[in-house]
């Protein structure tokens, strides 16, 4: 048996058994990977669904602390005074399928340090620029918001009719502007004034990783079945080719036989 498959160790079929172990590793690992990604979304909406009550700020995000995994989309609690004259506006945003803008504002806390405050967001009304929208309460505040992770440096910050704008919440692009300290995460008021929206409450789609994960997981299964199929095919091809010279060689010989015979006449 193994002799009639030995033509897999000629270097064609080496190099194309090369590169199915190459597209099964990688297939695997992409798996994996998106595998991962649904765990990690699948976490995020029981977080989100079972956080029913606020935290103290202090308790979640304290003040020179990194941002603790667990602790993201829980809602908090946290009181101080809205610093009206740092406000951020982030442009291009869409909310409840509506473009428009976040409007962020620094909630400077009682030991100095502050926490972004999204307050909610504003439809865009396609003129450009920033629609009027209601300022800050003054003087000391409660809030209850949903913790948020800050987001990656992308584009620019810049100044306009006294506010800061920007693309993305990012304390990479923004803390420098201010004299204060930021706490790890931003918060999304859940309880935004009149005539500000409150962020839609994050889904996350883990059934589609998951679905990505077992796609992966198929194709990575197939290269050794494929592999087998080809091995096959080329043992018939083989097999067939030899059956067609063997029998053009039992065609010629009795030709031949013939033809000696008559040449001895």
């Amino acid at each position: 048996m193994l002799q009639r498959y030995r033509f897999v160790f000629a270097p064609r079929w080496v190099l194309l058994t090369l590169a199915g172990v190459v597209v099964m590793v990688a297939c695997a690992l992409l798996s994996q990977w998106q595998w991962g990604r649904a765990v990690q979304r699948a976490a995020a909406n029981e977080v989100i669904e079972t956080s029913l009550e606020s935290a103290p700020l202090d308790e979640t995000l304290p003040a020179g602390e990194a941002l603790d995994p667990d602790v993201r989309w829980t809602l908090v609690e946290a009181t101080g005074v809205y610093d009206a004259d740092q406000e951020v506006v982030l442009r291009a945003q869409t909310n409840g399928g509506l473009n428009g803008f976040e409007i962020v504002t620094p909630l400077v806390l009682a030991d100095g340090t502050a926490v972004f405050v999204d307050r909610g967001f504003v439809a865009s009304e396609n003129t450009g620029s920033v629609p009027d929208y209601p300022a800050p309460p003054a003087g000391e505040v409660t809030v209850t918001g949903r913790v948020y992770e800050y987001e990656e440096a992308s584009g620019g910050v810049t100044e306009v009719d006294g506010h800061l704008e920007s693309r993305r919440l990012s304390d990479d692009m923004l803390a420098s502007r201010f004299d204060y300290e930021f706490r790890s995460a931003w918060v999304a008021d859940t309880e935004p004034i009149e005539g500000l929206t409150e962020l839609e409450t994050p889904s996350f789609k883990d059934w589609q990783n998951y679905s990505y994960a077992v796609q992966w997981a198929l194709f990575a299964a197939m290269v050794p079945v494929g592999l087998v199929v080809l091995v096959r095919r080329e043992r018939k091809d083989l097999d067939e080719a030899a059956a067609e010279a063997a029998e053009s060689a039992a065609d010629t010989e009795p030709a031949a036989s013939e033809a000696e015979a008559a040449g001895s006449h």
